[in-house]
């Protein structure tokens, strides 16, 4: 880890430990003097923090892409077109969603199509194409430790970029400068060591507009770190009532983008949805049907990388946290989104309320919010009965919906629809029109029906798949991309 400079992260800071403030003249000490010190009092939190993805916000190159820790991320496999890793300073991200480079010379590259690199599919996309794009203060505000708008990081005055003192959000880029408690362990208590009712602490970088009744949009799905946004339009944190903070819920120093790398016996979430709202069960046919409640409360509605329609829904890569569910039968255009499409709805209240195309169609995607409201007005108190809805629910088309997901690696899903009894053939064939595999050839029962394919053994490159049934023929394309 890199060690702080005292020449770019002096600083004034005022802290508060319970109702008493006291101004402190502090400065930062390093990541590797708080965990020194730390992995001897608690190494199991010094080992779940060093795999969560605040460290690797921004990450050093040094002629070789970052690793990352075991059981995380797999990491960027190669630099953007006609580019070698020496030329980089660092790499934006490349924990969980999405990485860019930046140039030693202060510049975000952005020549080409294959600018940012999406983990889940691992396709590029284009960012700021061909723009001046500099890495500075505004960027690395949320990427670094001990940020400052004054100098200049790629040691050219001029640029007025701006300084940090350590890449990545380390120990005192949430908790603070340590030094006096560095100086005197025993005697001067850590700073800002109870998170748990300080929500702003983390809302100063999970936001985006900086206007906390303010949720953007682009491209139909929220921006992107909007947590603290739509968070703070929700019942839990609009200021009535018993608000909870960030922390009431996560532990900050667990990872949650993979889950899977937490330390044995450790877990993200402190607590659930059951344990403040029992009760709310969903029940199915006179059956408890096992649904959690982030399932429906929480659906995809952000986009970091990747957002996707899935059917009749619509899915991003981050859970919101808006919570409510507009069960009127309105899609997100309409019921979610302003006319312009640039932020999210609020009421009289300033709440806001994710529609039935995210909270419903992400799972349910052959349905319809017309067919999802009903169930979804008064689902706690009346539960699910689908004996007498059989006639509603059978297709009246057939219907070959696009693949999910798409582009993938190695497997996805196909779904398609037969509203009466009929011999089907469901084939994929390569971009040459060369027949690759058959994916059905029987005779298929009327309903809605799906097939997962995996794809391990073919080469990335642009497929056809087409499906036969009597004289419907239809045919979409899938990307495999590896």
């Amino acid at each position: 880890m890199k060690q702080v400079t005292a020449a770019a992260v002096a600083l004034f800071v005022i802290f508060a430990f319970g109702s008493q403030k006291t101004a402190k003249a502090q400065t930062y000490v390093g990541s590797d003097t708080c965990i020194g010190c730390h992995q001897g009092i608690n190494p199991t939190l010094v080992a779940n923090y060093l795999k969560s993805g605040h460290p690797y916000k921004l990450n050093e190159v040094n002629g070789a892409p970052p690793v990352y820790p075991d059981g995380t991320s797999p990491g960027v496999p190669t630099p953007p077109p006609r580019t070698t890793w020496d030329e980089f300073a660092y790499v934006i991200g490349g924990y969980g969603w999405k990485a860019r480079w930046v140039y030693k010379n202060g510049l975000i590259y952005t020549a080409s199509d294959s600018a940012q690199f999406n983990l889940d599919d691992g396709s590029w996309v284009p960012y700021h194409l061909g723009e001046d794009k500099p890495y500075n203060f505004a960027c690395f505000k949320c990427h670094t430790t001990a940020p400052s708008p004054e100098g200049s990081w790629n040691g050219v005055p001029d640029d007025s970029l701006g300084t940090f003192g350590e890449p990545g959000i380390r120990c005192e880029g949430c908790h603070g400068p340590g030094s006096d408690h560095a100086a005197d362990p025993t005697g001067t208590p850590p700073p800002n060591t109870d998170l748990t009712l300080q929500v702003t602490r983390c809302g100063e970088c999970h936001n985006r507009s900086d206007v906390a009744t303010t949720i953007p949009v682009s491209g139909g799905f929220i921006r992107h770190h909007e947590q603290f946004n739509e968070f703070s339009t929700s019942k839990h944190g609009d200021g009535v009532g018993a608000d909870l903070s960030c922390a009431s819920c996560h532990d900050p120093h667990v990872p949650l983008r993979y889950e899977d790398a937490a330390e044995p016996g450790t877990a993200g979430f402190k607590t659930t949805c059951e344990t403040c709202h029992p009760n709310h069960e969903i029940a199915l046919d006179a059956g408890i049907k096992t649904a959690e409640c982030v399932d429906c409360h929480m659906p995809e509605a952000t986009k970091s990388a990747l957002g996707v329609q899935v059917g009749n829904g619509w899915k991003g890569d981050l859970p919101t946290h808006i919570f409510a569910i507009n069960t009127d039968p309105v899609t997100k255009d309409v019921g979610m989104f302003t006319a312009d499409g640039s932020a999210v709805k609020l009421d009289a209240d300033n709440h806001a309320a994710v529609t039935l195309d995210f909270a419903c169609l992400g799972c349910h995607t052959d349905k319809t919010v017309d067919w999802a409201s009903p169930f979804a007005k008064g689902i706690h108190e009346n539960g699910i009965v689908t004996a007498t809805e059989s006639e509603d629910m059978l297709p009246k088309a057939f219907t070959l919906e696009q693949n999910y997901p798409n582009p993938f690696n190695p497997s996805t899903t196909i779904r398609f629809a037969v509203p009466e009894v009929r011999h089907v053939t469901l084939k994929l064939f390569n971009i040459t029109g060369q027949e690759v595999g058959t994916l059905i050839d029987a005779t298929m029962p009327t309903g809605n029906h799906s097939v997962t394919i995996d794809a391990s053994s073919l080469a990335s490159g642009v497929y056809i798949y087409q499906i036969k049934a009597g004289s419907f023929v239809q045919s979409r394309v899938m990307t495999l991309a590896k």
